[in-house]
């Protein structure tokens, strides 16, 4: 079953940090790709957020809105179609990221290194810019044993409580930039996360 502590959902809440706009267009956008305008629109009013439907936002926003926007998700469209819809927003801002935001010079040259030299370099990378997804949260990553990702005080489990891992959407957009720069077989899966009780939200990343 899943439930939400409300912090922000009407408009009040402790102080928060910003995240990037694609936390929301995004998911925007994967709603609309699957036909009901109306259900996007519902979860967008049920989170408080229906402002960045009308008018999209293009600078960094209040993370409590994608907070508050994913506990909606969940109690409109239920878990699993909420997890689908994640996927799909999160592929989708992997692909706006590769298009805007990681240099086409720079992808060449990840993809002809070895991968575990290439995947070092991005994620040196992505810790760098993490605050942009972060938010108040930190991000982290290690290769030892094998390489797993970590992010404590993700904006996605702020007022979510769920059974199974949550960050789905995460996941899907690590997927997509190191799948791009380490080929088709690359795997992230969240193995841990704050949503469903654990202490931070771990990533596996395979390939």
């Amino acid at each position: 079953m899943n439930t939400h502590t409300p912090g922000r959902i009407n408009g009040v809440g402790p102080a928060a940090s910003v995240i990037g706009p694609n936390a929301v267009t995004r998911v925007a956008e994967a709603l609309r790709a699957a036909g009901d305008e109306l259900a996007c629109r519902a979860i967008f009013r049920r989170a408080g957020v229906e402002r960045h439907l009308d008018d999209p936002p293009t600078r960094m926003i209040d993370e409590r809105d994608v907070a508050a926007l994913h506990v909606a998700m969940v109690e409109i469209l239920g878990a699993r179609d909420a997890a689908r819809t994640s996927i799909v927003a999160g592929r989708l801002t992997g692909d706006y990221l590769l298009a805007h935001r990681i240099p086409r010079l720079a992808q060449r040259v990840l993809r002809a290194l070895p991968h575990a030299i290439a995947a070092r370099i991005l994620l040196r990378a992505i810790a760098r810019h993490a605050w942009t997804f972060a938010g108040g949260g930190a991000f982290s990553y290690t290769f030892t044993p094998k390489l797993t990702l970590t992010l404590r005080g993700s904006p996605i489990c702020r007022y979510l409580r769920t059974e199974e891992p949550a960050c789905q959407y995460f996941a899907a957009t690590f997927e997509r930039v190191l799948g791009a720069m380490l080929g088709p077989r690359v795997r992230v899966i969240e193995t841990d996360c704050e949503a469903s009780g654990s202490d931070a939200c771990r990533f596996s990343v395979t390939w």
